[in-house]
């Protein structure tokens, strides 16, 4: 079936069971279950299952803002937004990411026509391709505001206004793809902001990292030179390079996109 936001978290709808005249309906969640409200009846005609004993283990319902009719909006305490996974683990989410995400890139490689120029549509598409069968919003801006705190430079809180960019990043997108670079210096500057601009906007509810270095791939290979996406974490300042370009410097940014790809020339 369709899932829309209002049913989506019935997703986990696993059966329900009668004792003496009380029904109560049990979800799953890591392998464990735990009460919430009566389905929709197109849930209960879809998942009728039934047993008069109590599922085991049983667990209080791991996820905050269970009423919410905006699925972004269910997390766990840690925030970890509601999956198709049926998990509060972040490690299993994460790691199945990062496997959807090479599975995008083999995919993109052998399908993607990089001649031509693009725009936000189509990262829409990757962002789906990605995260479809991750989670419930795949291919949508998130509808939140989102926070990290790192601690330390990491810290940083994404509101919902910020989205108002996505106009101008979209425009940005199309300018380089239908550029052709003569320099790479040139082609790294022009990544750098896209790349800043897109992690500062942060259309998504998650896979804003994933899709900005994917961006930089594919914005990278259009001109000839190597991918470095999944090398460019690696560096220990990356996280202040990024937060620079939020503030409109651009260059250590660039100066690091250029730095990936001449050691792989």
């Amino acid at each position: 079936m369709k899932y829309t936001k209002r049913n989506i978290k019935y997703y986990l709808y696993s059966h329900r069971s009668k004792v003496t005249n009380t029904c109560n309906y049990w979800y799953e969640t890591d392998d464990a279950y735990f009460i919430a409200e009566r389905p929709t009846p197109a849930i209960l005609r879809h998942k009728p299952r039934k047993t008069s004993e109590i599922p085991s283990p049983v667990i209080e319902n791991p996820w905050q803002n269970w009423e919410s009719d905006d699925i972004q909006q269910i997390t766990t305490a840690k925030g970890l937004p509601f999956n198709l996974l049926k998990t509060t683990n972040g490690d299993i989410v994460s790691e199945r990411e990062d496997i959807a995400l090479l599975e995008a890139y083999h995919y993109l490689i052998e399908n993607f026509d990089i001649s031509r120029s693009f725009g936000m549509n189509t990262v829409n598409r990757w962002h789906k391709i990605i995260f479809d069968e991750i989670f419930p919003f795949a291919g949508e801006y998130r509808t939140v505001e989102m926070s990290k705190d790192g601690g330390s430079e990491e810290a940083w809180t994404w509101r919902v206004e910020f989205l108002s960019g996505l106009p101008q990043l979209d425009a940005d997108i199309k300018r380089v793809s239908g550029t052709d670079y003569d320099s790479l210096e040139e082609l790294c500057d022009d990544l750098a902001k896209i790349m800043a601009d897109f992690l500062f906007i942060h259309p998504y509810r998650e896979g804003n990292g994933r899709l900005s270095r994917l961006l930089n791939d594919i914005l990278l290979a259009k001109n000839g030179f190597p991918m470095i996406g999944m090398d460019m974490k690696e560096k220990e300042d990356y996280i202040r390079r990024v937060q620079a370009g939020y503030a409109q410097d651009y260059r250590p940014l660039a100066e690091l996109i250029c730095e990936k790809v001449n050691e792989k020339i």
